[in-house]
């Protein structure tokens, strides 16, 4: 097996047929390892980040890819490594054949361990079953220089063959709640609809799904994610793409010729995910996001999937819905005796701890702007 670093900045684009291959050879793959979300990732957000592209191979045939680049970390000289989608992307690992996977992130770990150019790898958002994290689990526990740190918890649902075998597991409040919402958006908005945006309605319904975020997250007195020009195109991007695949899945509730709630969710394998949502803060009272996750759960169901996953968060509304969980984490590669590497590690862990209680204070605003 040969690993050979690619730096160049536009390497990620004549890759696009062996990637889809190597695609289809790893089962544990999610929708943030495919090229569309990383070439749209990289092409939107490179800007003052070097690439650092590791292709596994062996005569001549891709096996393995660690999509990777290097930055400043926060202004600092300290070079942090990461994965391409940092910060985007629910979940990431390295891609690789199903049959060779721990044996390719092995060689990735050993030679990003021996290589420089970087003080800090700070991978993160790795599933439980990642291939990555399940190489490095044990490692961790005995390398001083690799460390498993637990991020956000993912909740999901385990989905059953029949929406009304699944609503049983809610409860008579809560089934009653979505027939009754239901029907009083029916009743009360002459001619309203929840349908799946198709392709003439992409453009209107993103920018419908933007404004509507924003609403919603600025009447709590919180930025929300979707503001800026780069984070639209972005976005714009991976919609038109994933429709195009097949895996785009924009749903959209449509009152008096306007779009009042949006959904934007993927669909991969057997897997359906609600990435984002926007809800028109003045309708509150319909529980339209209640309404609207209804709808892709029984979309979901109705295409076979068996699992519907509300990504990385632990908001409440999640949980309304019964689900199990997953937990991502982290793994931090410290380059030995680096002053340069411990110092990032250092800032790294009051990173967490400011983060961690930024949330907390979010949350506890969030309740009470909601009572």
């Amino acid at each position: 097996m040969d690993i050979v670093e690619v730096r160049s900045v536009d390497a990620l684009g004549p890759l696009k047929q062996e990637w889809d291959e190597l695609l289809e050879r790893s089962e544990r793959a999610t929708i943030y390892q495919t090229w569309e979300w990383n070439e749209a990732w990289w092409r939107a957000f490179r800007k003052n980040k070097r690439l650092r592209l590791l292709l596994a191979r062996e005569n001549g045939t891709l096996i393995g890819i660690a999509p990777l680049y290097v930055s400043l970390h926060l202004g600092t000289p300290l070079r942090r490594l990461a994965f391409i989608g940092t910060g985007a992307a629910d979940y990431m690992d390295v891609i690789a054949s199903d049959c060779r996977a721990s044996e390719v992130c092995d060689a990735f770990v050993r030679y990003l361990t021996a290589s420089r150019g970087y003080d800090l790898g700070d991978l993160q958002q790795l599933r439980p079953d990642s291939c990555l994290r399940e190489l490095t689990a044990e490692r961790a526990r005995n390398t001083p220089t690799e460390l498993l740190v637990p991020q956000e918890p993912c909740p999901y649902v385990a989905l059953p063959a029949d929406w009304d075998e699944y609503t049983k597991r809610l409860g008579k409040k809560m089934r009653t709640n979505i027939s009754y919402y239901e029907r009083l958006i029916a009743r009360t908005f002459e001619g309203a609809e929840t349908k799946l945006a198709g392709s003439d309605e992409l453009a209107s319904g993103m920018s419908a799904l933007f404004d509507l975020h924003q609403k919603r997250w600025n009447a709590r007195l919180l930025p929300g994610v979707l503001g800026g020009k780069k984070v639209q195109a972005f976005h714009r991007t991976v919609a038109e793409r994933f429709h195009a695949r097949g895996w785009l899945r924009l749903h959209m509730t449509r009152v008096n010729n306007q779009t009042v709630a949006a959904l934007y969710c993927f669909k991969f394998r057997n897997s359906y995910a609600y990435y984002l949502g926007g809800f028109a803060p003045e309708l509150a009272k319909y529980s339209l996001g209640t309404v609207l996750t209804a709808h892709a759960m029984r979309q979901a169901i109705s295409e076979g999937c068996t699992e519907f996953d509300f990504l990385r968060g632990n908001e409440p509304y999640k949980y309304r819905w019964l689900p199990e969980e997953r937990i991502n984490h982290r793994l931090l590669l410290a380059r030995p005796h680096s002053i340069r590497s411990h110092a990032l590690l250092r800032l790294n862990r009051f990173e967490r701890f400011v983060e961690h209680h930024a949330k907390a204070i979010a949350e506890r605003q969030g309740r009470r702007k909601t009572r």
